[in-house]
């Protein structure tokens, strides 16, 4: 065999080597895959940032009940979060007044400007009103306060002999009331439901992923096989 044939054979390009244009059935299928997860995840993220993403449990501030100022039992709604608080229900826990509507005392918010930070059980601070009264200041047993703040509320379970002046509990062993004033969580955070856009947006953008990944799929199933001719993988080594 001559050089000039060899070299000539040498020149050329071995098949699959040669590089590939996208075609544009490729090309749409990248995009509507990008596309459509882009359209399910940026506007919950932009949104309502992680929790756009995944189901983020509603958070409300904590509330004690307790004796902060001597043997008075009373309410304590940490500073910053007072504004928020919306109404008390303190009910007896057991069966009967667990099931009951009314509540064995019952207040609610009548002035938006209302900020109560302490208040006494029984009585209706400025701003609120008083729905159900108290029949008398609990002494014993187990018993619940339910703090609403909106959109969640949040219950404090305690035992008024276990409660003694200068300490107050949020449902765990008594803390002095200092200390639960310099920890307590005043954060207040609403698990919103997506508007109606979003969860169109979200359909679309799933349906146009999946129509994407559908198209990929097919894309690559059509894609020529080509074996490799003799020229280009000789048997003889010698050439």
């Amino acid at each position: 065999m001559g050089t000039s044939e060899v070299s000539g054979e040498a020149d050329r390009e071995a098949p699959g080597t040669r590089p590939r244009r996208g075609s544009g059935a490729a090309r749409w299928s990248v995009g509507l895959l990008v596309g459509g997860v882009l359209a399910m995840v940026l506007p919950g993220l932009l949104r309502d940032g992680v929790c756009g993403l995944v189901a983020c449990a509603d958070v409300t501030p904590e509330v004690a009940v307790g004796r902060p100022g001597g043997s008075e039992l009373a309410v304590v709604v940490p500073e910053g979060a007072a504004t928020e608080l919306q109404s008390l229900r303190l009910f007896r826990l057991d069966d009967e007044s667990a099931n009951s509507t009314s509540g064995s005392w019952i207040i609610f918010r009548t002035d938006e400007s209302a900020a109560p930070e302490r208040i006494a059980l029984g009585e209706a601070p400025d701003g609120f009103d008083t729905r159900t009264e108290l029949d008398g200041e609990p002494t014993d047993g187990l018993w619940v306060l339910d703090a609403s703040f909106g959109c969640a509320s949040t219950l404090v379970r305690f035992a008024p002999e276990e409660l003694d002046p200068g300490f107050v509990s949020t449902g765990d062993p008594p803390v002095p009331i200092g200390e639960f004033e310099s920890n307590a969580r005043t954060s207040l955070r609403c698990a919103t439901d997506a508007p109606g856009w979003q969860r169109l947006l979200f359909i679309l953008g799933a349906l146009g992923a999946s129509v994407g990944a559908v198209l990929g799929i097919w894309v690559l199933m059509r894609r020529p096989v080509t074996d490799e001719p003799e020229w280009y993988a000789p048997d003889d080594t010698e050439v």
